[in-house]
């Protein structure tokens, strides 16, 4: 597998305007009022043991202490969100995939090979499928999959098009798809965590899969490494793109309240969660102390502890050394 880093996959470009682009976006986006209402539960375990957890963007955030969801509260509404993925952030969001193209094309080719594990041939639905670096992986891969693109982007859909004219193309909303097709296989790649109804879209996808069909998804982990250290910084912090943000207990709990079975849950590169990091420590001191508790609370985990007697061990970092020297001939 491809060492995937941060700085890789996240253009400078990016990484200078993404703040000053969101905060755009947002005040496009509270000029439309809100018309939901504040939850006094979880989206996903329905526990009302909820509280305020950070606000950005003048969006505030809550969090469940049952399952460790984080979500908007209130969530934003449709003609909000419409706003944000046809406005200024979405073209700069497919500008920004553009510019990180190739470099994006290794992460999935792990996803690519997991799929073809279950799934050789059918029909696959890729949900959010932006500007299509993943098709473009899929091509690459030789894939005898029929491949169809769900996309709310009118930008990205125009860049898909062009890109892949032999793409089944829905410029719409998942919810609007006809409930007549069927596919052996869906994805969803970094998307869940942009869904605002979380459980009407869990159960569209049930609905368009056969019987015996695949979910592919990945979305952020926030009780991962990267997470636990940067916390209320994460960049990834980021409403009302990123509305809904799971964990390995959310995940089962809302996959297991609308009939899927939960195969497995997988956490590859981690290349990507160290370069993160190392970007954090090394621009301040500020996140030193969550380091050393993460290290603190994970030495209780005997997989985590064990894992970590080998890593020293395999780099020379363990306390006792053993010498081998040979005189030459």
């Amino acid at each position: 597998m491809n060492k995937i880093t941060f700085d890789k996959i996240h253009t400078q470009t990016k990484q200078k305007k993404l703040m000053e682009m969101m905060q755009l976006s947002a005040l496009a986006c509270h000029d439309i009022a809100n018309t939901n209402c504040q939850s006094s539960t979880c989206p996903i375990c329905l526990s009302d043991d909820i509280f305020f957890y950070v606000e950005k963007f003048g969006f505030k955030l809550d969090k469940c202490r049952q399952c460790q969801q984080i979500f908007c509260n209130p969530m934003p509404n449709h003609e909000q969100l419409n706003c944000y993925y046809n406005g200024e952030m979405g073209e700069f969001e497919n500008q920004f995939f553009a510019d990180s193209f190739e470099n994006r094309i290794p992460i999935f080719d792990y996803r690519i090979q997991i799929i073809h594990q279950h799934l050789k041939s059918g029909n696959l639905l890729d949900i959010g499928s932006a500007i299509g670096i993943f098709i473009e992986a899929l091509n690459r891969a030789e894939t005898k999959l029929n491949v169809s693109c769900c996309e709310p982007s009118k930008d990205a859909c125009e860049r898909l098009s062009k890109r892949f004219p032999q793409v089944t193309l829905y410029n719409d909303w998942l919810q609007n798809l006809p409930g007549t097709m069927q596919y052996e296989g869906i994805s969803l790649w970094d998307t869940i965590e942009h869904i605002d109804q979380i459980d009407a879209f869990c159960t569209k996808v049930y609905s368009l899969l056969k019987p015996g069909g695949y979910w592919f998804f990945s979305t952020p982990n926030t009780t991962s490494f990267e997470w636990e250290i940067a916390g209320k910084d994460h960049v990834q912090l980021l409403p009302p793109g990123h509305i809904n943000l799971f964990n390995p207990k959310s995940i089962k709990i809302l996959l297991d309240k609308h009939g899927f079975e939960l195969l497995k849950i997988l956490t590859p590169n981690g290349s990507l969660d160290v370069s993160y990091i190392e970007k954090l420590i090394q621009s301040t001191s500020k996140y030193d102390a969550n380091l050393g508790v993460y290290l603190k609370e994970r030495f209780k985990e005997t997989d985590f502890k064990d894992g970590f007697i080998q890593l020293i061990s395999q780099t020379n970092n363990a306390g006792n050394m053993l010498v081998i020297a040979q005189k030459p001939e």
